[in-house]
């Protein structure tokens, strides 16, 4: 069961090892635009359709149809990444071996909708994947395994998304051969420690110029590939997707001020400058090609 992007390293891992037989694919609906003109198929549901394998979409997995319908699959285990339904407990108890998911984050830290930016925009230096036991929680089931990655100052949501999905779909593996051969270790999560990684919101990708250079950037970085941060210019959305700290501490200007011809940009604390810019409409360009055309920034 999975949907985005994310989830296509796990079910490649899964139907390339000879262990495994993947007899069905949970995903999303397929998208429609364009009035109904053009079906977006989810990034999973190509790749299972690729492989010749039974791909179902239902609205929700609550109806006694959705769950005839699992049951007839016969399922030794279920697995779940980044899928986008709630699993129900008569869902969950369907699999001889129960239900497992990937997720993006180091439980109990980050239980919730956004685990892999949330980490990034609040400035951890590490974060990781977790197989999980699923139950009806929000991500408070027993642990099967975790891997670590330090978090650089270079990273984003893109390279750390990257990253995790190839560590997740290696230690799936792992951890189903561990489960069908009765050797899993199970970690009861303590959830004194939790944190909730919050979904998205329009409104928070919004630049508060009164934040420090360092805040606003891992806003920034946090959000590259998702919602994306933004700040207003000349009556104008910027989307910002890459910038550099030029300064820490400076606090010589009025925040959101841009300081001079290089588009360097005053924080409460610091100074930013943006590399990779998107004006509404337009593709996004480098800070060179976005000075080009502007004829005042200040």
């Amino acid at each position: 069961m999975g949907t985005p992007e994310f989830s296509i390293p796990s079910l490649t891992k899964l139907i390339d090892n000879k262990d495994f037989d993947v007899v069905a694919c949970y995903s999303r609906e397929p998208s429609i635009a364009n009035r109904g003109k053009k079906i977006t198929k989810s990034p999973i549901h190509k790749l299972a359709e690729e492989n010749n394998i039974k791909v179902i979409t239902p609205k929700t997995l609550r109806t006694k149809e959705s769950q005839n319908e699992l049951r007839a699959l016969n399922p030794d285990i279920l697995v779940v990444v980044a899928y986008g339904l709630i699993l129900p407990k008569e869902i969950l108890e369907i699999p001889k071996l129960g239900c497992v998911n990937i997720h993006p984050s180091l439980l109990p830290k980050w239980r919730g909708a956004a685990p892999i930016q949330r980490p990034i925009m609040s400035g951890d230096n590490e974060t990781g994947v977790a197989i999980m036991r699923m139950g009806e929680g929000l991500d408070d089931g027993n642990v099967i395994n975790v891997a670590r990655i330090d978090i650089t100052s270079e990273d984003d949501y893109l390279s750390i998304s990257e990253q995790l999905s190839e560590i997740g779909a290696e230690l799936l593996v792992k951890s189903i051969n561990e489960i069908s051969q009765n050797k899993a270790k199970y970690t009861k999560q303590d959830d004194s420690l939790s944190t909730y990684a919050n979904k998205l919101s329009k409104e928070e990708c919004e630049i508060n110029w009164q934040e420090s250079a360092q805040t606003i950037q891992n806003k920034i970085r946090g959000l590259r590939g998702t919602l994306t941060a933004n700040f207003i210019l000349n009556n104008e959305k910027i989307k910002i997707h890459k910038a550099t700290i030029i300064d820490l501490n400076s606090t010589d200007h009025t925040p959101g001020k841009v300081i001079n011809d290089n588009f360097e940009i005053q924080c409460g604390n610091g100074i930013i400058q943006p590399e990779i810019i998107q004006r509404p409409g337009k593709k996004a360009m480098t800070l060179k090609e976005f000075l080009l055309g502007q004829k005042s920034v200040s």
